[in-house]
């Protein structure tokens, strides 16, 4: 079996506009949370309240700038991980039907 390189593997949802969408579709079905995330959500409940109220206005308008950001770039990486992840098993499961 050839070495499978992540590197060449092309994974811009340009090009991938099915698998994408697959993810898309998929994700409401797959995105309850883990009884380690709920840990985590418990472990921090209340912080993001907190912090928010200690900000003024401008500081207020900056953080909510940041997380919209944050939230497009988490999109994209998951958006790139399914479409890693499903190239990979389709890859794994043709070599193994030779």
């Amino acid at each position: 079996m050839e070495v499978f390189d992540f590197e060449h593997l092309d994974i811009s949802a340009a090009s991938n506009e099915t698998i994408a969408a697959l993810a898309e579709a998929l994700f409401p079905l797959t995105s309850e949370r883990s009884e380690e995330e709920r840990e985590i959500d418990r472990a921090y409940d209340g912080v993001l309240e907190t912090l928010e109220s200690s900000f003024n206005p401008k500081q207020r308008k900056w953080f909510e700038h940041y997380q919209q950001q944050i939230a497009k770039e988490l999109q994209i990486a998951e958006r790139r991980r399914f479409v890693c992840g499903f190239k990979t098993a389709m890859r794994l499961a043709l070599e193994s039907m030779k």
